[in-house]
């Protein structure tokens, strides 16, 4: 169970991470991830889960001093929060974290029901799919073509 700090500094870590992906989905910040988090420490294996508590610590609460800003990602703005992120992913060792931290961000951001269905886009009503039509033709086209070669020529 993360300490109240460490919950901050994840969720401003999460909320620089994917800020707004355009398209119709929303930034992180407004995604509600409450019902993620005890899933996640439940389910997610331990390695993930402590990858992601070092990743965390080291990006929300020390990369940012060394970046050159004062105080937490949790206290930057948003502008100040993405030059951190940026930086840290083209920096030995903070890349590799970051890696880590955009992993789980992707997990908690598509838990959401309202992100999976804007991500899927509208879907149009139909009996049967294209995609499933045109693949049993290519395959009946495929084996005609396979028994033509196989046969003997007169």
């Amino acid at each position: 169970m993360p300490l109240p700090i460490e919950r901050r500094w994840r969720d401003a870590l999460l909320d620089a991470l994917l800020p707004a992906p355009g398209g119709g989905l929303p930034a992180m910040a407004e995604v509600d991830r409450r019902a993620f988090w005890p899933r996640f420490d439940r389910t997610a294996p331990l390695h993930l889960r402590a990858g992601f508590r070092l990743a965390t610590a080291v990006l929300a609460g020390l990369a940012p001093r060394l970046l050159g800003h004062r105080g937490t990602l949790a206290g930057l703005d948003a502008a100040e929060r993405d030059d951190v992120v940026r930086r840290a992913a083209h920096a030995p060792v903070l890349s590799e974290l970051v890696l880590v931290a955009k992993l789980v961000a992707c997990f908690a951001y598509f838990d959401d029901p309202a992100v999976q269905a804007a991500a899927r886009g509208p879907q149009a009503p139909g009996p049967e799919s294209p995609r499933g039509a045109s693949a049993e033709g290519a395959a009946s086209t495929a084996s005609t073509e396979a028994d033509a070669r196989r046969a003997p020529s007169s």
